[in-house]
């Protein structure tokens, strides 16, 4: 059945709550995407040969996300007539060779029951983000595309008064760093693992907050003037960190003495150096970002550095910080050999924001002077959530991506789009068009 394209309003909120509501909630591309698609024609040619009209944004073409909201929703945004969208887009097709028989009034029209966010490509290429072997049809949801970092505008921060954007080099201190409740458990328990010697591994997704916890950590220990030394390897590629480039580090960044040439020097060196500094009244905590990059044999020997005291007393924390493929690493059904150091280390995870959306954004916004009436509708929230779902394994099943920096690059764009089509607030229609 085809239905008439229906005009961006913001009177069709609460339709569009319901349809975004579930985890079966569809979409209704209008028919141009897919002769584009068929003519082997990028959506960002298209865009840019739509010049607008209104606004701010009069005499420039359309950006892909205003794009996305016409041909993936049917919407329109208000400062650019539709007349003038279809009229340009006429003769754009003609001049890409489309013949007249694509070009009739059905061009604009909704087809229903295709997948939310499907991604259509030219001549066979495979949708940007999808899974191998997925594919495209009624029945079948392709794993979206998600949010790629975009900086507020100019035009966004007029639109919403904001002298600075609360989304983008966000944490300038403590104050900054938004905790939900799992997030404060990970903070004490890196906390104690730098002072008492414990073994740690904070594990989570790109953009979930891991770097910032260890930059808070830091900053805790230098602020509160701990006697905690913190020693961090300076290695880029740490599949390539070694024993005795982890001996060198902690002689480098615990005294003046250079590192010893054999690696059994180092040992005696370390322990004779961190033994005296723990008798002062001093912790150390080792600390090694991109974890997942380090080999099993690398693993093993962290055990024998956590294994040194004096008495009863731990000389070294360690924390390591990686991505998921580091809790595979740390799988005792994976890396039996490894099981000395796994079963010591204790893994804290990282989880998406889910119900801690909302808190999460007014703390950002509170920042800028801002609270969330002045910038969202209050459809926009269940919207972030379902967009930054994506298709987990099981039939039906779903993982969340609603990490910081995800929810950071949604909004970003959300808001820029509000502005460019001239809203007042971020709604959930604009959302889907991110």
């Amino acid at each position: 059945m085809l239905m008439q394209s229906r005009r961006y309003s913001s009177n069709y909120a609460p339709a569009l709550a319901r349809e975004i509501g579930g985890k079966g909630a569809h979409y209704m591309p209008i028919r141009l995407k897919h002769v584009l698609a068929e003519h082997g024609i990028p959506q960002g040619d298209w865009c840019a040969a739509v010049i607008q009209n209104g606004g701010r944004n009069k005499g420039q073409g359309l950006s892909q996300p205003m794009g996305n909201l016409i041909l993936n929703w049917g919407t329109w945004p208000k400062l650019t007539t539709e007349e003038v969208i279809k009229k340009q887009t006429r003769q754009f097709l003609l001049e890409r060779g489309v013949s007249d028989e694509f070009l009739g009034n059905e061009l604009w029209l909704e087809i229903e029951g295709r997948a939310r966010h499907t991604t259509l490509q030219p001549h066979g290429k495979q949708p940007q983000g999808s899974r191998p072997g997925a594919e495209d049809s009624d029945n079948e949801t392709l794993e979206e595309t998600l949010p790629e970092n975009e900086m507020l505008s100019q035009q966004a921060k007029r639109h919403f008064k904001l002298f600075n954007d609360p989304f983008i080099d966000d944490v300038k201190g403590p104050e900054d760093v938004y905790l939900s409740e799992d997030q404060r458990y990970i903070r004490e328990a890196m906390y104690y693992a730098a002072k008492n010697g414990g073994f740690l591994a904070v594990i989570g997704e790109s953009g979930a907050g891991k770097s910032t916890l260890r930059k808070d950590l830091i900053d805790r220990i230098n602020r509160n003037g701990e006697a905690i030394t913190i020693i961090q390897p300076r290695i880029i590629d740490k599949g390539r960190l070694t024993a005795g480039a982890i001996c060198d580090a902690i002689i480098q960044d615990v005294s003046s003495e250079a590192p010893k040439r054999t690696l059994e020097s180092k040992a005696r060196q370390i322990e004779r150096l961190l033994t005296g500094s723990g008798r002062s009244g001093n912790a150390h905590v080792l600390i090694i970002e991109e974890a997942h990059d380090l080999t099993i044999a690398t693993l093993k020997y962290l055990k024998r550095f956590w294994e040194l005291e004096d008495g009863f007393k731990r000389l070294l924390g360690i924390v390591l910080v990686g991505q998921p493929e580091l809790k595979g690493t740390l799988d005792l059904r994976r890396n039996w050999d490894a099981r000395e150091v796994i079963n010591r280390c204790e893994i804290a995870e990282l989880h998406p924001l889910n119900g801690n959306l909302e808190e999460y954004i007014r703390n950002k916004l509170k920042r800028v002077g801002k609270e969330l009436d002045d910038i969202f509708q209050k459809d926009a929230f269940d919207a972030i959530r379902t967009r930054l779902q994506i298709p987990g394994r099981g039939l039906g099943a779903t993982v969340s991506m609603m990490y910081p920096l995800m929810v950071n690059n949604t909004i970003s764009k959300a808001m820029n789009l509000t502005a460019e089509i001239g809203e007042s607030r971020v709604s959930a229609e604009i959302i889907k068009g991110v």
